[in-house]
C-alpha cells in the first residue's frame, strides 16, 4: 500500500494560520472556523495540513486574518490545488514544484525552501514534516509572501516607476510613466484625470501623531525598516500612542535612529528608557502583548539602534529642513517592495497640540532627503 503523502504547501499554510492566531489575543480555532463558515474539526484539519482550504473561502480568510493579502493568498491556494493533484510520489511532487517555480516566479523564495523537505516528507511522519517546515524557514517565508501586497510590475519596471526607493532615490521616471498611462485613457475622462493630478499636486497632507500611529498599525507588516532623524533623543523614549509592535513582525528588520543634540552616551540612556517604558506599557496590557513579552529584550537589542550624530549637525539640519522651515523629526518607512514613505514633523518634547504640524513628503522631496540620509549613514558608518 502506497504511503499517503501530505501536501507540504497546505501544511505550511496551516502553520501560518496557527502562528497568526497566536497574535490575535488568544482567538480559538473554533472561533476562526466560525468566521470562515467551516466546522471546527474541518478547520483544525486545515491547520494540520490534512485538509485543503478551498479558494471560495479566500475572502473570509482575509477578513479573518486581516494581515493576509488577497492576491498572494489566491496564488497560494491555486498552487496547493496543483500540488495536491501530483502527490502520489515525492518525485512527482518535486517535479511539480519545479514547474511552479517557472510559472509562479513570485513564489520562488517559498518554493525553494522545499529543497530540504523531500526526504522528511518521504520518510517521516506529518509531525516531523511540520517541524522541518518551521526549521527550514518555509512557514516564515510563506507568511511574508501572504502579508506583502503584490506589486503589479516586473523588477525592471519597479526600478523605473513611481516611488523613490532607498537604493535608487531617483530611479522613477514618474512623469513620463504617467504620460504613458494617460495614452490609454478615453479623451472624455482625460481632463478629469489631469485636473485630479493638478489638485493633488497642490495639496499638502497634514499628518497628526494619531494618524501616523494608525498608519503604522495598518501597515506594520508591510515595512522592513524605519529610519528616524531627530533633533533630540528624548522624543522617542515615551511610546505613548506608538506601541512599536511591528518590531516583533518576522519581516521587520530594524529601527535606526540618529539624533542631533545631546552627548554620545545619550544613546544608551534612550535605548534603556524606551525598553523600560515599552515594557511597562506591554505589562499593563499583558493579554494583548503576551507574544511580544516572551522575547522582549532579545528583539529590542537586535532590532533597535540609536546613534548620536552630534558631529553631523549641519547635515541633520539639512535633512530636517522642510520648504525653508526647520522641523524636528523625519521618519522614513522602507516598505517591503523597496519604496520609501517619509513623514516629517515639528513635534518636540514640550510641544503643545495646537502648534504641532506633520506631513508626508512629495516625490521630489523624498528623493532629495534619501540622498542626504544615505550620505549621512555613510559618514557615520551605518548600514541597513
Amino acid at each position: 500500500m502506497a504511503k499517503k503523502i501530505r501536501n507540504p504547501l497546505a501544511q505550511a499554510l496551516g502553520l501560518v494560520f496557527q502562528g497568526m492566531r497566536d497574535t490575535m489575543n488568544g482567538i480559538s480555532s473554533s472561533q476562526v472556523a466560525h468566521r470562515l463558515g467551516l466546522a471546527g474539526s474541518h478547520y483544525r484539519m486545515i491547520e494540520a495540513g490534512s485538509a485543503l482550504l478551498q479558494p471560495s473561502r479566500a475572502i473570509r480568510v482575509i477578513q479573518t486574518f486581516n494581515r493576509i493579502e488577497f492576491v498572494p493568498l489566491c496564488e497560494v491556494l491555486v498552487c496547493i490545488q496543483f500540488l495536491d493533484s501530483a502527490k502520489k510520489t515525492v518525485r512527482e511532487m518535486e517535479t511539480s514544484v519545479s514547474l511552479l517555480k517557472n510559472t509562479a516566479p513570485s513564489l520562488e523564495k517559498v518554493l525553494t525552501k522545499f529543497n530540504t523537505l523531500w526526504k522528511v516528507i518521504e520518510d517521516g511522519k506529518p509531525g516531523e514534516a511540520a517541524k522541518k517546515i518551521i526549521e527550514c524557514g518555509l512557514r516564515d517565508e510563506l507568511a511574508r509572501f501572504l502579508t506583502t501586497a503584490p506589486v503589479p510590475f516586473s523588477a525592471a519596471e519597479i526600478d523605473d516607476f513611481m516611488s523613490p526607493t532607498y537604493d535608487r532615490p531617483l530611479s522613477g521616471q514618474l512623469y513620463g510613466k504617467i504620460g504613458d498611462i494617460l495614452q490609454g485613457v478615453a479623451p472624455f475622462y482625460l481632463e478629469v484625470v489631469l485636473q485630479l493630478i493638478d489638485n493633488l499636486r497642490n495639496i499638502t497632507p497634514r499628518v497628526t501623531a494619531e494618524e501616523l500611529a494608525r498608519w503604522e498599525d495598518l501597515h506594520q507588516n508591510k515595512f522592513s525598516h524605519l529610519i528616524g532623524i531627530v533633533r533630540r533623543p528624548e522624543i522617542v523614549v515615551e511610546p505613548g500612542i506608538f506601541d512599536y509592535s511591528y518590531l516583533w513582525e518576522d519581516g521587520f528588520q530594524k529601527i535606526l535612529i540618529i539624533y542631533r543634540d545631546g552627548q554620545a552616551d545619550r544613546a544608551k540612556w534612550a535605548q534603556k528608557r524606551i525598553s523600560e517604558n515599552l515594557r511597562r506599557k506591554f505589562e499593563a496590557e499583558r493579554l494583548k502583548y503576551e507574544r511580544q513579552l516572551q522575547h522582549f529584550d532579545e528583539v529590542l537589542d537586535k532590532k533597535l539602534k540609536i546613534v548620536s550624530g552630534k558631529d553631523k549637525g549641519r547635515e541633520i539640519d539639512g535633512i530636517l529642513l522642510y520648504r525653508g522651515v526647520a522641523m524636528n523629526n523625519l521618519w522614513a518607512y522602507i516598505m517591503n517592495n523597496g519604496y520609501v514613505v517619509p513623514f516629517i514633523d515639528n513635534a518636540g518634547v514640550d510641544s503643545t497640540g495646537d502648534r504641532l504640524y506633520g506631513t508626508s513628503l512629495g516625490y521630489d522631496e523624498t528623493s532629495e532627503k534619501l540622498f542626504m540620509i544615505r550620505k549621512l549613514f555613510s559618514d557615520i558608518g551605518l548600514a541597513l
